[in-house]
């Protein structure tokens, strides 16, 4: 139902194109590296590079053969070209060969070697580099930042390649082009080779900025230490950018760094000595920001590489060689701003490293013929699907509403899918991907298959455990579709009793609610309102969370967005009874107490708090756990952390460190493993059926915790935990125990 005219999905000859169109060409552009990058540049480093035939070591050095014809690597460079920056070895010649092919092979280093190491190498300006734990000490200080220590040390011993170049300032500005460093000393996570016991490394999203303000205070304060400089650290511009950066997050980093350019305060930089300083000082306002992936990167094994873009639209991870040159060029580059000459360079190699880069017009012909698939589809629902802008409304079998947002979703997919209420837009997206986005699938034939996924949502259920979420906690808000033989009374199997849904509280605003709903007793809105509401809706994508499997969002279609309630009918009757009657919902299902006691009883039982979070709280989380597929994700915060899982919505808080151990054996017993952390989190997912014999396991694993707190030799603790069998093949129909929010605070 595309209402006007498009020149792409329906007649060609017509200029005029519609929003869905104008959004699919801007997502697909979104995707490409720096489209506006000159044709000019990328011819030029394509020849740099040695055109279409060339092998990884020579494209490396050919790039650095480039490099060396210009100013961007005498930084780095001693006085005298012939000089050995290294003046003495920890290791005698004999045992420095074996080092170095331990280091080659990769076999490990022995204690005596680490010894060594921590005596360090004296450089010819009398500077002590030496390495401990993984990290680079310089005259006995600490270098706060993760290095490649391998490729470090074989740089350092190789006397025909390290001759005549300053290591130890090189070093230093590499070790600023990779990650963001904390001024304030903020604990890091170094990367060395026991970076599994430390979980997974997050990626770092730096910008040009960024490096340009790491590299020059490293640089800076390397030349304040040497006493090259009468200038106080502290009135460095460096420092001040230093200073102004730490602890901010990547976007406001990048905000912080269009206010610097906008503002003109790059104007007011100090003459440097570093080339890549001197650009930035010429940028003007209008410079924008390319759309192009940060090129440095260092793997899970601890080797840098370069981030490059193939052919295909895939990204590849080339392990970047050390040799002197090659870094100094590729750190002053990385330094530069994109509207340099330099930052251009920089990018076109990106773009032409695995082949010649080609201007392809994005709405070509299979882009064409998949938007004009994408309409076909929606004219053959004109009942069920409804089109609004850059957005799309469809109908589910049963009478759910789905609103679909052609943006970057979960797993780099070109769309978002959002649950429409009868009142506002779910916060929390529907993930229905299986976690690879396929690029080479045109986008209009991506956004058909979701909307006839959607359409028949309950077949889709099926598979996807998300959407059959969604349909067993969120009752129809309209009229279901026709002819498709299925209707919300059979799908729920509701009874003279009606059916329950977990969060029935929210949706009903009476003081007691009934336990169970009849399903013909639902107030359902026509279409005409429901599509009419809709698109009066804001759009506030920005709002929305990121999508994920584990959403901690307790629904109730209530949304908190920084401190405060989103704008909507909610936020306009917040002084009326329904705030004070679901919060009181919510506050039951937390405690789990059966009855209330007076005030004065309360005083005299402070102590059976404890035992009715082990007594109550503790078999729900069993239950819970036990009920989960195998495949599905568990997040285990720290202790003051939160505890939630993927297929229901039961979440508490973990108050001590007993509670964490006791969750972590529990999750042993079910069958789950840690897989990686999460934002300092830790994942289990569920991957075996549980051990033999869980019960006498739960039995052992709670008798010394009882007797600790000081309730022990009850008869029926472990009956209240219910007997496992093997985990279901999907997540079953939960009832609201299980849907609980026993987090401590709001």
């Amino acid at each position: 139902m595309i209402g006007e005219a498009c020149g792409i999905c329906q007649n060609e000859k017509i200029e005029t194109n519609c929003s869905i169109c104008i959004r699919c060409v801007e997502l697909t552009e979104e995707t490409k590296w720096a489209p506006s990058l000159p044709l000019e540049v990328h011819q030029r480093m394509a020849d740099v590079l040695g055109g279409p035939v060339r092998s990884l070591r020579k494209r490396w050095a050919n790039l650095e053969r480039f490099m060396l014809h210009t100013p961007d690597v005498d930084w780095a460079r001693l006085d005298d070209p012939e000089i050995d920056p290294v003046r003495m070895s920890p290791f005698p010649e004999e045992e420095e060969r074996i080092f170095i092919e331990k280091l080659e092979n990769g076999s490990g280093i022995s204690g005596y070697e680490k010894e060594r190491l921590e005596e360090g190498f004296i450089m010819s300006d009398g500077t002590i580099l030496s390495f401990v734990d993984g990290r680079m000490w310089v005259d006995g200080r600490s270098h706060e930042a993760r290095v490649p220590t391998e490729q470090y040390l074989l740089l350092l011993m190789n006397v025909q390649e390290r001759k005549g170049w300053d290591l130890t300032k090189l070093f230093l500005a590499l070790s600023g082009l990779y990650q963001t460093i904390d001024l304030h000393g903020r604990p890091q996570r170094y990367m060395h080779r026991f970076h599994r016991l430390f979980g997974q490394i997050e990626r770092e999203l730096l910008t040009p900025f960024d490096a340009f303000a790491q590299t020059s205070f490293l640089l800076d304060q390397n030349e304040r230490r040497k006493k090259k400089s009468t200038i106080p650290m502290e009135q460095t511009c460096s420092y001040e950018l230093m200073s102004r950066l730490s602890g901010r997050r990547p976007r406001q980093r990048l905000k912080f760094a269009r206010r610097f350019i906008r503002n003109g305060e790059n104007k007011t930089l100090l003459p440097s000595k570093w080339p890549w300083a001197q650009r930035w000082a010429e940028v003007n306002s209008q410079a924008g920001h390319s759309n192009v992936s940060f090129p440095f990167m260092v793997n899970s094994k601890g080797v840098l590489c370069f981030r490059t873009l193939a052919k295909n639209g895939s990204v590849r991870r080339a392990p970047i060689p050390f040799n002197p040159g090659l870094l100094a060029g590729l750190v002053s580059w990385g330094s530069s701003p994109h509207a340099s000459k330099e930052g251009e360079w920089l990018i076109a190699t990106q773009m032409n490293w695995t082949a010649p880069y080609e201007n392809a017009e994005t709405a070509d012909v299979p882009f064409r013929r998949s938007m004009q698939f994408l309409r076909g589809v929606l004219e053959q629902f004109p009942n069920d699907t409804w089109v609004h802008r850059d957005r799309l409304l469809v109908r589910g079998m049963l009478g759910h509403f789905y609103e679909i947002r052609i943006s970057r979703g979960a797993h780099n997919a070109p769309f978002k899918i959002h649950g429409v209420g009868k009142t506002r837009t779910q916060r929390h997206s529907i993930c229905i991907h299986t976690g690879k986005y396929h690029r080479d699938i045109p986008i209009g034939d991506t956004i058909a298959i979701v909307v006839l996924s959607l359409l028949s949502d309950v077949t889709t259920g099926k598979r996807v455990n998300s959407l059959q979420m969604h349909l067993m906690t969120q009752p129809p808000i309209g009229n279901p579709q026709k002819d498709t033989g299925v209707d919300p009374q059979t799908f729920y199997n509701a009874r003279d009793g009606g059916y329950r849904f977990p969060f029935h509280p929210a949706f009903y605003h009476e003081e007691e609610g009934p336990d169970r709903i009849d399903l013909d007793s639902l107030e359902l809105m026509n279409d005409e309102a429901i599509v009419e509401d809709w698109r009066r809706r804001p759009l506030r994508d920005a709002s929305y969370d990121q999508p994920g499997h584990l959403n901690p969002a307790f629904d109730f279609e209530l949304d908190f967005d920084n401190d405060r309630i989103q704008e909507g009918v909610f936020y306009l009757q917040r002084e009326n009874r329904r705030f004070q009657n679901l919060r009181g919902n919510v506050i039951e299902y937390r405690n789990l107490v059966e009855g209330r006691r007076d005030d004065d009883e309360e005083r005299n039982h402070v102590g059976e708090d404890q035992f009715h979070r082990w007594y109550h709280t503790m078999p729900l989380v069993w239950e819970a756990l036990s009920l989960q597929p195998i495949g599905h994700q568990v997040e285990l915060g720290g202790i003051r952390g939160l505890f939630r899982m993927q297929g229901c919505r039961l979440r508490l808080t973990i108050r001590s460190a007993q509670e964490e151990d006791a969750l972590r054996r529990i999750l042993e017993i079910l069958g789950y493993r840690h897989a990686r952390y999460r934002q300092l989190n830790q994942v289990y997912i569920r991957r075996d059926f549980p051990i033999a014999d869980p019960r006498q396991a739960l039995r052992e694993l709670m008798e010394p915790m009882t007797e600790e707190f000081g309730f022990a030799n009850i008869d029926d603790y472990v009956l209240r935990f219910i007997e496992v069998g093997r985990p279901p093949d999907r997540m079953p129909e939960v009832d609201a125990r299980l849907h609980a929010n026993m987090v401590d605070f709001y």
